[in-house]
């Protein structure tokens, strides 16, 4: 068999794959994070969150997407701290502290 015929016959499997993959996903909340950072984020955000911040001034929707939008910095976190890791999350607006335990993540605002 050809080299041409054999990139045919990959390529045309390779398609058929990704629109199969495109239907089969399509509206559903997968997400393909493989960083440490967003990792942490999705474990975070996934958890009850308790907010230790005036309810003034930021509302928890928003508190939501800083944490999304955010970097963990793992220079300045302590994350085998027991038995709640400690974690830095620096995003434009403001920085976090979160202590991220089994059940719950507790986020302090440190502006």
């Amino acid at each position: 068999m050809s080299f041409l015929k054999r990139l045919y016959y990959f390529s045309t499997g390779l398609i058929i794959g990704i629109i199969f993959l495109f239907f089969i996903l399509n509206g559903k909340k997968t997400s393909c994070n493989y960083g440490p950072s967003a990792r942490v984020i999705d474990n975070i955000i996934s958890k009850e969150l308790i907010f230790n911040v005036d309810k003034e001034s930021i509302e928890n929707e928003e508190l939501i997407d800083i944490i999304s939008s955010g970097k963990v910095k793992f220079n300045k976190s302590d994350v085998g701290k027991k038995p709640c890791a400690l974690y830095f999350i620096e995003s434009a607006t403001f920085n976090l502290l979160v202590e991220n335990c089994d059940k719950k993540a507790i986020v302090e605002v440190l502006r």
